[in-house]
């Protein structure tokens, strides 16, 4: 049966292949590395660090969270130890339990508020870097795009890209196929000249 399907399916690419032909000259096939394009692209790390500073600040902000969730155990548990010493009067234990149960609600307040912070903060994240990337991808496309209407290019494969088994997209490629360098040289054609490109952030 798999035999019978992957006869029909060479079938159909062949009718493509010679429809195509029928139709008219046959352009280059030539492949890029989208990969290598979006991290030479000027604006990539310009756009990482603008990322990065966000991310600073938001750790920042949840660092002094902690520090005063942290701040704010400490003194539960010093409340905790006072009321029940024994040299305390009934009224002052009293006083004491009630002091244990106002800063252990403050302590699970601040708790709530930490993890709603990271959580709504990461979405936040995501989507600003998902927008990022949307940005600068849908740019280098319409280089691609241009590029290869201007050139008379039939396909533009993404060598840098797996399928949905995990094997290369392009399994061989021609060096004189690809194009990578040229579509790098014409989106970096307008980078200002007083632009210090950023390092991108180590992965850690």
């Amino acid at each position: 049966m798999n035999g019978k399907i992957g006869a029909w399916i060479a079938v159909g690419l062949w009718a493509l292949v010679l429809s195509a032909s029928a139709q008219g000259p046959v352009g280059r096939i030539v492949t890029v590395d989208l990969n290598k394009v979006f991290n030479d692209y000027y604006k990539t790390p310009i756009a990482q660090a603008k990322l990065k500073e966000t991310v600073d600040s938001y750790t920042k902000e949840q660092d002094d969270m902690m520090a005063n969730y942290k701040k704010a155990i400490d003194e539960l548990n010093t409340l905790r130890e006072e009321q029940e010493k024994s040299e305390y009067t009934a009224e002052v234990r009293e006083q004491k339990r009630k002091a244990v149960a106002e800063k252990l609600a403050e302590t699970q307040k601040l708790q709530r508020d930490i993890e709603e912070y990271r959580a709504s903060h990461q979405k936040i994240l995501q989507e600003q870097t998902q927008r990022m990337r949307q940005t600068i991808l849908k740019e280098i496309n319409d280089v691609i795009s241009k590029e290869a209407q201007d050139q008379g290019y039939q396909l533009v494969l993404d060598k840098s890209g797996n399928t949905l088994n995990g094997v290369p997209a392009v399994v061989y490629s021609q060096d004189s196929m690809e194009i990578t360098s040229d579509i790098i040289k014409i989106l970096n054609k307008n980078q200002p000249k007083t632009t210090e490109t950023p390092k991108p952030a180590e992965k850690k």
